[in-house]
């Protein structure tokens, strides 16, 4: 009995809180509405606005002027799961998982993010950025095959970024920024309580027809800090370095169980009662090395290629201080990620700039390893943009990306004894549009 309430318990925590884990899905990359436009290569080189606080806060000094920034980015993923064979638990009979394709578990999201940078001097800006990093939401029906393994996910991140910046020389210009951040997650998932009473035996006993609920909800305040070089090598050639740090959170919340009627006694005696839960996670650190080209007056072209430490999640270790049967460790296995990116600038006259970019976005998930929270694969960017200069003082920028999402696999067991089995295959692609006005200050 206490072999099995372990186990249970152990399902419903760590697969759910390690399937948010980390992948290319959650990491935000639109920070920038011009960026955006250019699939944001050379991000850490380009400078052309007050986003640069995120990307390569050195870049602020390229600004001839204080300048506001305020975007809104309108994100539409779409993920559909075509099963390919899922099942219970050979334990309770191994016979397929009922219900539908979940729909499009995508759900569209509004990112808004905003930059302010004040020039002090002729060597020296500063700046702070708030933005959303880090952000996820999937919401699947609540009977669909995979009900088990995730029903809704949603991250959600606040990030503020002072930032400071100065010419060391005429080449060479340093920036700094700290960062301090806020978490929120909220998940839930099915429980099968009729598998539950099957293994007791109890009278509740009829496999996949007594469904509970898990849900889990726990946040966080965090820091970190960003730092950043440019250097103009020649009038026409500018080199961008950057990195931001990991940011650790320890986030504390509650696990909450809803439970059918005719199984409240069996999910009492095995311990599903509500509890807290806490849990250590590391947002990871990046770097990305840039170039910028002005090749004349009206066309310039740049390119980056940029690094994410997601091997940083090797396991999460989830705790309870009321619950012991909620403590579980679930071990990961994640890779480091490279992004690659080119893009283009056309001033076409002095009012319109337009900008493309084409981009390729590793994932860090393997086969055997990928869950429906984030059923993650690699990604190729596709995007164009323009701005418009209405005054000296104002700007109005557009972008809009096509993300093209190789299909990736899932087979996800839960842990014994109710390992019922995920398999299938999804289909993926995201569109961003996004706008932003800019005004400057003398």
């Amino acid at each position: 009995m206490k072999h099995l309430t372990f186990k249970l318990s152990a399902i419903l925590v760590s697969s759910t809180f390690c399937s948010v884990g980390f992948g290319s899905g959650f990491a935000i990359q639109e920070q920038s509405v011009t960026g955006l436009g250019r699939a944001f290569a050379g991000s850490a080189a380009v400078a052309d606005d007050a986003s640069t606080i995120f990307f390569n806060p050195a870049g602020l000094t390229n600004l001839s002027k204080s300048e506001l920034a305020v975007g809104l980015h309108y994100i539409s993923p779409q993920t559909d799961f075509t099963d390919g064979g899922s099942t219970t638990a050979p334990g309770v009979g191994g016979a397929p998982l009922t219900g539908n394709d979940g729909g499009d578990a995508g759900e569209d999201a509004i990112v808004p993010n905003l930059f302010y940078a004040h020039r002090i001097n002729d060597r020296m800006v500063a700046g702070i950025g708030i933005t959303a990093p880090f952000g996820l939401a999937t919401d699947y029906s609540d009977d669909w095959q995979g009900r088990y393994h995730a029903i809704r996910s949603a991250v959600k991140t606040i990030n503020i970024n002072p930032s400071f910046a100065f010419k060391a020389n005429e080449k060479l210009s340093v920036g700094l920024g700290f960062s301090v951040q806020y978490i929120d997650l909220a998940l839930s998932q099915a429980i099968d309580f009729g598998s539950i009473c099957a293994s007791v035996p109890a009278a509740c006993a009829s496999v996949q027809n007594n469904d509970g609920k898990a849900k889990l909800t726990a946040d966080d305040w965090g820091w970190g800090y960003n730092l950043g070089l440019t250097y103009q090598a020649t009038e026409a050639t500018r080199l961008g370095l950057a990195y931001r740090s990991k940011i650790s959170h320890h986030l504390t919340g509650d696990g909450k169980f809803r439970v059918p009627a005719n199984a409240q006694g069996v999910a009492n005696t095995l311990g599903f009662v509500d509890g807290n839960i806490s849990g250590d996670v590391d947002l990871p650190e990046t770097a990305s090395l840039a170039i910028h080209h002005q090749f004349n007056s009206k066309l310039a072209i740049m390119a980056d290629a940029a690094w994410t430490r997601w091997s940083r999640f090797e396991e999460l270790a989830i705790k309870s201080s009321d619950v012991a049967r909620l403590n579980s460790t679930k071990q990961e296995q994640w890779d480091n990620t490279m992004r690659y990116a080119i893009g283009v600038d056309y001033q076409y006259n002095p009012q319109w700039t337009f900008r493309g970019g084409l981009a390729y976005d590793e994932t860090p998930t393997s086969d055997g390893f990928r869950t429906a929270r984030i059923a993650d694969e690699d990604r190729t960017w596709l995007a164009i943009g323009a701005s418009y200069k209405f005054t000296d003082q104002i700007t109005l920028d557009a972008g809009y990306t096509h993300i093209f999402i190789d299909d990736p696999d899932i087979d996800e067991s839960l842990e014994l004894p109710l390992n019922h089995r995920l398999v299938g295959q999804y289909e993926g692609s995201v569109d961003i549009l996004s706008v932003q006005a800019r005004w400057s200050f003398i």
